[in-house]
């Protein structure tokens, strides 16, 4: 059972006109404590190569005034150390030099020298942090992923009261650890970084006062729900369902985060279950299987929140039923299996979830007409006979029974239920599956037609496939494709000519 996925987004911030309030002004607002700025003669060059430098076009002679700014800003620690002001310019020569730990640096010196440099301060880095975020969104659209995890780490660094940017770069590892071919220790290592980046984004929301409410509500969201989908992926189940459980506070009628935090709380209770296995008898295995059997509770409340809707799809009613399976709540799972089926009525893997749901839950009566139903929709299955035949002798009845036995010796290929998968794309759509030698000449053809049916489970499309049987007891894959204007979400096979 997979888990449903959020998408980050991304866009630009607007960069704010600065304005800078004198030092007195600042002062006569509130109490100050420390060094009072003034000026100087470090201070006016200063000024003036900064000016210089924000008029000058031409990046070349930008960049060296900024460096002769900084320059003599740095003699000025020297030789006018108690002077803050030469710290707060100093970090706007940092930053037209891209050196956003320099900035920081010299900023925080200044809020230390100057307490009523904090507004100063704040606005001195917001205004940077705009410029160095927008210029990683630039990058990062063009391709250009390193380049813009750098400057997203450098927005970062020179303002850490917003959390786009870890939110970002976050989504840049997780992507990176899914990518096909990472072997696993990288795969584990950006994971863990994509993790630790999520976390200090949600951090970061407890002091981000110039975000609006909205933004806020979207970062939290966003953070959460991608931080719990890393947490499932390395197997940190119960986090992960912590992660889900803080999304759901924003949004708590969200469909796909009520499923994944029943799904991470059920893998959660299994761990817990089979490390108790392992253990003997005693508190501490006790105090796992208490702990095991409370997760799945929990499961089964977000189970039973999703299976009293009316409004999930096909997709989430299965969902629901393969997580009612997997902690033994049969007679619910069997019911959420029947909702999917009710929106897609020849939808195979739902049928086939129903009656294993009915087995295991002992309903034998009902399980006969499913398991007929499967039998007649997709004959050459030997599970499919097995589960008849298994529902028959339950019921005592052996004639049967042994007739559906008969029928399974008599299969010469089989085509299991679970490999048969239905994919589409652009109106195309694929039947893709496996089938299994028993008892057919290799090299020779095995013909088979499939229908294809929509969600009122009317007749849309039918294709023929000619399968090449491979060696006895060995498997070959197979692929059937029909276009279609109409969605298809169900099928059934029989041999050609029957």
């Amino acid at each position: 059972m997979t888990l449903s996925r959020m998408a980050l987004v991304t866009g630009s911030v607007a960069v704010l006109a600065l304005y800078i309030l004198p030092a007195d002004a600042l002062a006569q607002r509130q109490r100050c404590t420390g060094e009072r700025p003034r000026g100087g003669r470090w201070v006016s060059s200063g000024e003036l190569y900064l000016d210089r430098a924000r008029r000058n076009p031409r990046l070349d002679e930008k960049r060296n005034l900024y460096q002769q700014a900084l320059d003599v800003l740095v003699e000025g620690f020297v030789e006018q150390p108690d002077n803050p002001r030469n710290y707060v310019l100093a970090g706007r020569a940092y930053e037209g030099l891209g050196d956003y730990v320099g900035a920081d640096s010299v900023w925080r010196k200044a809020e230390e020298m100057w307490s009523c440099y904090h507004a100063l301060v704040d606005t001195l880095r917001h205004t940077a942090w705009t410029r160095v975020f927008n210029s990683a969104i630039g990058y990062f659209r063009q391709g250009e992923i390193e380049r813009a995890l750098t400057l997203y780490q450098a927005a970062w660094t020179v303002y850490d009261r917003m959390p786009q940017p870890m939110l970002q770069i976050g989504g840049i590892y997780a992507r990176q650890a899914a990518e096909p071919g990472v072997d696993l220790d990288t795969r584990s290592e950006l994971q863990g970084k994509a993790i630790e980046s999520f976390q200090t984004a949600l951090a970061a929301l407890d002091r981000s006062e110039r975000l609006s409410p909205e933004d806020r509500q979207q970062a939290a969201r966003s953070g959460a729900f991608n931080l719990a989908q890393v947490l499932a992926l390395q197997g940190r189940y119960e986090e992960a369902a912590a992660a889900y459980e803080r999304f759901l506070a924003e949004e708590p009628d969200n469909v796909a985060a009520i499923t994944n935090v029943a799904v991470v709380l059920t893998r959660a209770a299994r761990q817990l279950a089979s490390q108790a296995d392992m253990l003997e008898e005693g508190t501490e295995k006790e105090a796992l299987l208490t702990k095991s059997d409370s997760l799945e509770s929990v499961a089964s409340q977000y189970y039973d929140q999703l299976l009293a809707r009316e409004d999930l799809a096909a997709d989430d009613y299965h969902n629901v039923g393969i997580g009612l399976s997997q902690i033994g709540l049969h007679t619910q799972a069997a019911e959420a299996f029947n909702k999917a089926l009710e929106l897609q009525p020849y939808r195979a893997n739902s049928l086939e979830n129903l009656g294993l749901a009915l087995f295991y839950g002992q309903q034998y009566d009902t399980l006969v007409r499913v398991a007929q139903k499967l039998v007649e929709r997709y004959p050459l299955s030997e599970n499919n006979l097995n589960l008849l035949a298994s529902a028959y002798r339950d019921l005592n009845d052996t004639q049967n029974a042994l007739e559906i036995l008969e029928r399974r010796s008599e299969l010469t290929v089989d085509l299991p239920d679970q490999q048969l998968e239905l994919e589409a794309a652009d109106g195309t759509f694929a039947m893709n599956g496996s089938l299994r030698n028993i008892n057919v000449e290799p090299g020779s053809s095995v013909e088979l037609l499939f229908d294809f049916y929509d969600d009122a489970g009317e007749l849309v499309a039918s294709a023929p496939v000619s399968v090449v049987a491979p060696e006895q007891g060995a498997s070959t894959s197979f692929s059937v494709s029909v276009e279609s204007a109409v969605a298809i979400s169900g099928f059934t096979y029989k041999p050609a000519g029957t």
